[in-house]
């Protein structure tokens, strides 16, 4: 006697029911609406994605229509007559399943539309099915349209497709529309915990989220992978076995990466890739890994732990919170576009190790980012004549003294840093504090996008006695300085900070950085200036680079002067 035939979960736990199909009730529900009031179409046109149930559902629609049980169309089929039975196995007489990929001919829907005038043999009605339809001809879809637009009484057409794009209008407008759904997360888990519990098979919710998550919205897909892992496991599935079988990189390997990013550990950052190289783990599908790494984490921090955004266990989430409350809104957009742009780039495995490592360099920046609040540390103890190491003025330029007004001395006048009261968590109080200072940005940015963007390309240097912040434009921050020299702009900040802060009233910018090809030639001679005139640009030049706390931000950012800007000369 032979063994029985195994079958696979997906073909044996397929839906055979409307009631069955996960995650598409809005198209379940008007198909047994349209059967109970007998308006049942000519012609329906399933579109979505593969593996989440356009088939099945063409299936059970067929068979709502065919079953003898009833003596009209219901929307419970029995699945035990012999025309459910025979629909179900694929060998109906009248429901042809036909697959568009191969019988993509004129010849094909020539043969399809003359099959289609003869009357049913044991059913209601005679039903093509057309699965990958998107891949028929020109000619064979022009064949096709005039059986489309008058078909016969007992003729029912259902095509599916993932192209939807693929399809010409003259088809689509003959057609019932569906479009399915990516299942969500959730649905997903709740349909292998019951395949499961019918299997007698345990699981761990966390394998079971990971299986979910790495269907992206496919129940097909999860179910062959649970298929697979079913097959690995002895006794249970472990989160650890489904990234073992997977090929997955752990999400550890993530976590690690982030921190080192966060600590500017270059070094630590290849070591990881270097892991995961040597494990044999997909490159493409590690960089994909990451990106969604930082998507969910730039989630956590604009809307919270949201389960229908994430799709994380909860204790993952609680590790992205962790980490997201560390970033700015502005550097998790960076990181994700630019990891989108590598996702999109790649060409060899080599290519792509060379153009990771380059974006993990180049986004962490160790050699020319340094930490702003060490620079405004200086600043300010250079104000109080207390720096004079690692201070290196342009050359052939004596070390001044500190000028007696400007920028300079505002920041050195601003108070020691205060963190934000325990008992008010409706107002801030702003000092130097990056954490405080992300929290006004956050809040800037659900009030006007915008301001919000553009406030992330500043930092704070400290709020004096009379509620004057002071800010700091980071390096290439040109167009957030133009955004705030708009007086509207600037009032828009200035009315968060009175409703936001407790003792932030107004604000006050430091000149901004701009880009190296416009710098002012110190080959000019300067004119000696009267009494109350403005000083030329080579003479604002020299004064500049005698500054002390100027040299040490040209220290610090390795940087240059390139233009000179008084705020006094636009002032009306």
């Amino acid at each position: 006697m032979t063994a029985p035939q195994y079958m696979a979960i997906a073909r044996k736990w397929r839906p055979q029911t409307f009631d069955e199909v996960v995650g598409q009730d809005h198209i379940t529900r008007t198909l047994t609406n349209a059967i109970k009031s007998g308006r049942i179409h000519h012609a329906f046109l399933f579109i979505g994605s593969r593996g989440i149930g356009k088939t099945t559902t063409a299936r059970i629609l067929a068979k709502a229509l065919n079953c003898t049980s009833s003596d009209a169309p219901t929307i419970s089929p029995c699945n035990t007559c012999d025309n459910c039975v025979s629909i179900s196995a694929g060998n109906n007489i009248d429901v042809i399943e036909i697959d568009g990929a191969s019988n993509n001919s004129v010849d094909d829907i020539r043969n399809i539309r003359d099959n289609i005038r003869m009357v049913p043999t044991s059913g209601r009605y005679k039903i093509y099915i057309i699965d990958e339809v998107h891949q028929l001809s020109q000619g064979a879809f022009n064949a096709l349209l005039k059986t489309l637009e008058e078909p016969p009484a007992h003729g029912i057409f259902i095509l599916a497709t993932t192209e939807a794009h693929k399809i010409p209008a003259t088809i689509i407008s003959r057609c019932q529309r569906y479009d399915f759904r990516r299942v969500v997360v959730s649905d997903i888990v709740s349909l292998l915990k019951k395949i499961l519990a019918k299997e007698k098979i345990k699981a761990t919710d966390e394998a079971l989220y990971a299986i979910a998550r790495i269907a992206e919205g496919g129940v097909r897909d999860a179910q062959s992978i649970l298929d697979e892992l079913i097959t690995y496991c002895e006794e249970q599935i472990t989160f650890e076995d489904v990234f073992e079988v997977l090929g997955l990189v752990d999400w550890q390997y993530f976590h690690a990466l982030c921190d080192a990013m966060l600590a500017g550990d270059v070094a630590r950052q290849l070591e990881i890739i270097e892991e995961v190289v040597a494990a044999g783990k997909d490159l493409s599908q590690f960089v994909e890994d990451i990106l969604r790494y930082y998507r969910n984490l730039l989630v956590c921090l604009t809307v919270g732990s949201s389960e229908m955004l994430l799709r994380l266990p909860q204790s993952e989430m609680e590790e992205m919170r962790k980490r997201a409350k560390r970033f700015s809104v502005v550097k998790l957009i960076r990181l994700v576009e630019q990891f989108a742009e590598l996702v999109n780039g790649f060409d060899s495995q080599i290519a792509q190790r060379t153009a990771l490592e380059t974006l993990l360099i180049q986004l962490t920046r160790v050699d020319v980012e340094v930490s702003l609040d060490t620079v405004m540390e200086k600043l300010l103890l250079l104000g109080k004549g207390g720096i004079a190491s690692n201070v290196q003025a342009v050359p052939e330029s004596p070390p001044p003294n500190p000028p007696d007004a400007g920028p300079h001395k505002k920041a050195a006048a601003a108070p020691a840093p205060q963190p934000p009261p325990q008992s008010e968590i409706e107002k801030l109080s702003l000092g130097r504090e990056e954490s405080v200072w992300r929290e006004v940005v956050n809040r800037a940015g659900t009030r006007n996008a915008a301001l919000g963007i553009h406030l992330g390309r500043v930092h704070p240097l400290g709020v004096d006695t009379d509620g004057v912040l002071t800010l700091a434009f980071e390096p290439g921050a040109e167009k957030a300085w133009s955004y705030f020299q708009k007086s509207k702009n600037r009032g828009l900040l200035e009315q968060l900070l009175q409703e936001e802060t407790t003792n932030a009233q107004s604000v006050f910018f430091l000149e901004k950085t701009v880009p190296d090809d416009t710098a002012v030639s110190e080959q000019a001679t300067p004119t000696p200036k009267q009494d109350g005139e403005k000083p030329e640009a080579g003479d604002r030049y020299r004064r500049a680079s005698k500054d002390p706390a100027v040299a040490v931000v040209l220290n610090e950012f390795r940087g240059k002067i390139v233009e000179i800007h008084d705020p006094t000369e636009n002032a009306e």
